[in-house]
């Protein structure tokens, strides 16, 4: 889904960029929001009559999508080409290839709505009562069926991290490659000037879209007050009104912000809060790239990618019970200079875009021979 640039859509990027003249398949697109980076004329112009396009276009709301994904990406027609890669977190790896067309999945997770996530998602949905319940979990089982099914047919299946291995593993039966998601550590280590304001206050950064899954709120609700320390909460979504309510006049909502702004905010921040659960998210190795470190919940992937102690800190429990305590300590150690921008950046270059890259190309050659 060609919607918004988060880090699935850099991923694809990345594979693109690896093969420019290939073409690039999509389920939904939005030119005002990607024309920069998958501007109209690359997308193949069949996506532009699919079902979900469709709906989409009309009433630019994803999730109203959902029933006609299936239909949409069994649609495409696969059928000139001898390799196929597939960036999924859901319906993108149930398309329909000849026997002899080989098909690389890149999994960032299998859909989270249809599987572990299922009851967070019902709620955000508000279908979690009475028939909207009945109804919504007939579609749900419809799906895991078909999502199974899809798995099943695959040549070669890569995650990107060790916790998305596992999720498929458990959900697909299916074995997997790692392979971490590209990180553009250069962009952001190189020092960037821009327009942008510069904020009288030292602050803190949280760098999300603003959703439930991500639990903005737990930061939120446990973020000291009164410090002379701001929180600037970059990144928009349905759960900004709600987050915005609850707020405390030291948390700053920024919107969605991209490009030479995005990485200035990073540069110029103290570090980073992640306090949700991903299967792997990228935004914590930008950071680290620009030499700041990380302040997360202990949890998946984020042991893969933060060095406790040398590159951020953690807090243990998911609601925040022990946030304020972890964070001051970890607030304290920033600004004795305990975590350094050598160690973080240096850490950073271990997932580096080329790394990605590198393998990638081995997999799509050992697959042709």
């Amino acid at each position: 889904m060609l919607i918004k640039i988060w880090g699935a859509e850099k991923v694809v990027e990345s594979i693109s960029r690896l093969y420019p003249t290939a073409d690039v398949f999509t389920l939904l697109y939005d030119e005002k929001k990607v024309w920069t980076i998958f501007p109209k004329n690359k997308v193949h112009t069949s996506c532009f009559s699919l079902p979900s396009q469709k709906i989409y276009k009309t009433l630019k709301k994803q999730r109203l999508c959902l029933p006609f994904m299936k239909k949409s990406v069994e649609k495409l027609d696969f059928s000139a080409y001898d390799t196929v890669i597939v960036s999924s977190s859901g319906f993108a790896h149930g398309l329909i290839t000849w026997a002899q067309t080989k098909t690389i999945i890149y999994y960032h997770a299998p859909a989270r709505y249809m599987w572990d996530w299922c009851h967070e998602y019902r709620r955000e949905i508000w279908m979690n009562k009475g028939i909207k319940w009945f109804l919504f979990g007939k579609l749900l089982l419809w799906l895991r069926q078909w999502d199974y099914e899809a798995a099943q047919k695959n040549n070669v299946i890569l995650a990107n991290s060790s916790t998305t291995q596992k999720r498929l593993s458990k959900y697909y039966r299916r074995d997997s490659q790692i392979l971490y998601p590209p990180i553009e550590t250069r962009r952001f280590s190189q020092k960037i000037n821009t327009s942008l304001p510069t904020s009288k206050w030292k602050y803190y950064i949280i760098l999300s879209a603003l959703t439930e899954f991500k639990r903005i709120d737990v930061a939120i609700k446990h973020f000291p007050k009164n410090t002379g320390i701001l929180l600037r909460i970059i990144g928009d979504g349905e759960q900004r009104n709600t987050l915005e309510s609850i707020s405390n006049q030291n948390i700053e909502f920024l919107g969605a912000q991209y490009w030479d702004n995005l990485v200035s905010l990073v540069q110029d921040s103290l570090w980073l809060i992640f306090p949700g659960e991903e299967d792997f998210g990228m935004v914590p190795i930008e950071v680290m790239a620009a030499g700041k470190p990380v302040f997360a919940l202990n949890t998946w992937w984020l042991t893969e990618t933060v060095i406790a102690g040398k590159t951020g800190e953690f807090f243990e429990d998911p609601e925040g019970k022990d946030f304020l305590a972890c964070f001051q300590k970890f607030h304290q150690n920033n600004m004795q200079g305990k975590y350094t921008s050598q160690d973080c950046k240096k850490q950073a270059q271990k997932f580096d875009e080329h790394m990605f890259q590198k393998t990638l190309k081995k997999v799509v050659e050992n697959i042709k021979n």
